[in-house]
This record gives C-alpha cells, structure tokens and sequence, in this order.
C-alpha cells in the first residue's frame, strides 16, 4: 500500500517475556513502545488490573491500536477473524496492513512461486509430521536463500525504514541472519503452533487455541491504557513505572543517542523499577553503557532469548535500576 504511515501492523515481539516479568516483579504500571499494540493487549488479557501507557512517535500505530481495541469487541466471530487475519491474508487486514508486512508479503509471494506454494507450506502448520521435511519442501530449494537477498537486503530495508534501522548491523548481514533465524525456527520442536512463523509464511494465523495470539483468544474486557505520541523522554511521570520495555528502540539510534536515553533512564527510573530491551542485529554490549545503575540479570536475558517465540532478536536484556 503507497503511503502507508503504519510501518508496524503486528509487533514481532513475543508478550510472554514482558508477561513474565510482570509475574516476576509483580509490576502494576508497565510502559511500552507503541508499534502494533500486540504486546500491550496480551499484557491487558493476562492482567486486567494492569496499566499499561503506549509510546510511539508515530501516530499511525497509536491509531491501529485503537482500531485494534474497537474491532476486539464485535461480536460477530466471522467479522473479527478477517479483521485481525485469522484463516486470511487480507492485505487490508489489522494484522497485515503494514509496510513491514509488505515486505513479508513480497518474501511470501517469491516462495510460493519459486520454492513450495501455499498449499504445501500450510500442511507444515497442520500435519506436525510433515514439518520433519521442512528442509526437503524448503530449504533444499536453489531459491530459498535468493528470497532473502532480495527481501533483506540493506537497500530495500533502508528505503522501508531508513539507514537508522540497519546502522549498528554489518553491512549486507540481514540476508543470512533472518535466514539463519526462520531456519532455526522452523526445525524447532515449538513450530508447529508457533504463529510468528505462520504471520510470515502463511500471512494469517490459525483458527486454533495454541496458534493465536492470546489477546485474539481471549480478548480484554476492558482497557487500562494511556497513549503518548512521542518519545520516551515526553512520558510524564517515569518513575511511576515499574517495568519499562524498549522493545529494540537502541537498534535505530546513534551511539550519542542511546547514552543519553540511558542517562535520562537512570535519572528518571525509580529504584527497583526494571527496563527491558531487544537487539536485533546488533551485537554492541549496550549494558555497559546504563553503568553502575542498573544490574543486569544476564541469565534471565538468556533465557528469555531462548523461548523468544517471534525469532527475531540476537539477544534480550533485562536490568533493574538500582
């Protein structure tokens, strides 16, 4: 879609790590970066007390998950499932309406061509013997690798989100990282159920319990939200917060940026409060930077990356202000 302000329809950000960490911490206030509001209204589902403030300089995500919010109540099940692409890829879909979605689309239309169709790929999510072959139906195919070169690569990423999103990443290394990741994902013993994987490579999720996003199983009741258009240092009151999470913000900043982000955390954050970020691409150790005040759990961080269900992330890092 030209001109499409929405960058993210979905956040590729699996919501059981901040979940865990709200169990964890037992936070009652929780600050979030906006994007697709996927995260935030599983956060609600999981904890109806929760409040939960939505950050984003754009406005366009703080609206689609407005939209998201109002078509969670229509009672119409037929309804709903197009709206949030449940059983369809409609590009004009909640779920699919988004630039980054645009370019899955593009990587998705080049494998059904070229590699396996549609039809083949989504026996892989509905007979969980099949995706023993997963190598055979895709990876074997002289194609495969050529459909992340030309989806990944650094020009039509910097033309999508401009050079900021691939600054901290070697140069030409997209390719072969979100290769190495779908790859991964696809042999791992979770895939079958695992509806990141189906968002990529069906465009739409699947009509069962264990494949949807929770929020889409059992939707909020009721919202406890507040929305900031801007940046992180417009949210009023910061020391209110008891978890605040990043997502990979850092990923899209300079180097002078980020530490005065850090600065105005360790400023602002009250003690014990804790922050949570995500590193795609990007192997700088950020954590050095927050200093002596926050201590990182780096074996939390670990694990988290391990069971980070959306595949993305090369590292998770979670600290607690001191």
């Amino acid at each position: 879609m030209p001109d499409n302000k929405v960058q993210f329809a979905v956040v590729r950000e699996d919501p059981m790590v901040e979940a865990e960490l709200v169990r964890l911490t037992k936070a009652s206030n929780v600050l979030l970066i906006s994007s697709g509001g996927c995260t935030a209204l599983t956060l609600q589902s999981l904890f109806p007390d929760l409040h939960i403030t939505l950050v984003d300089f754009n406005p366009a995500q703080l609206e689609r998950v407005r939209e998201k919010m109002r078509a969670l109540r229509d009672v119409d099940a037929a309804t709903r499932c197009r709206r949030f692409n449940i059983g369809t890829s409609d590009p004009k879909g909640l779920n699919q309406n988004g630039n980054f979605e645009s370019l899955f689309r593009g990587l998705r239309e080049f494998i059904f061509d070229l590699v396996a169709d549609e039809a083949e790929i989504r026996l892989l999510f509905e007979d969980r013997g099949r995706l023993a072959r997963v190598s055979e139906v895709l990876f074997s195919s002289k194609y495969w690798s050529v459909a992340f070169d030309l989806y990944f690569s650094d020009s039509l990423l910097n033309a999508m989100f401009s050079p900021d999103a691939t600054q901290h990443a070697e140069t030409g290394s997209y390719p072969r990282y979100f290769q190495t990741l779908f790859e991964k994902g696809l042999t791992s013993a979770e895939a079958f159920d695992n509806y990141f994987l189906h968002h990529v490579f069906l465009g739409y999720y699947l009509q069962r319990p264990a494949s949807l996003p929770y929020y889409l199983f059992a939707p909020p009741a009721d919202y406890r939200f507040q929305m900031v258009k801007g940046t992180l240092d417009q949210v009023p009151e910061l020391q209110c917060f008891d978890l605040i999470s990043l997502s990979n913000i850092m990923d899209w900043m300079p180097l002078t940026e980020i530490v005065s982000l850090m600065s105005y955390l360790q400023n602002e954050m009250k003690s014990g409060a804790t922050v949570l970020y995500r590193q795609l691409n990007n192997y700088t150790d950020l954590s050095t930077y927050f200093g002596d005040s926050f201590e990182f759990n780096t074996a939390l961080g670990v694990r988290f990356q391990e069971i980070e269900r959306s595949l993305f992330y090369a590292s998770v890092h979670v600290g607690e202000r001191r």
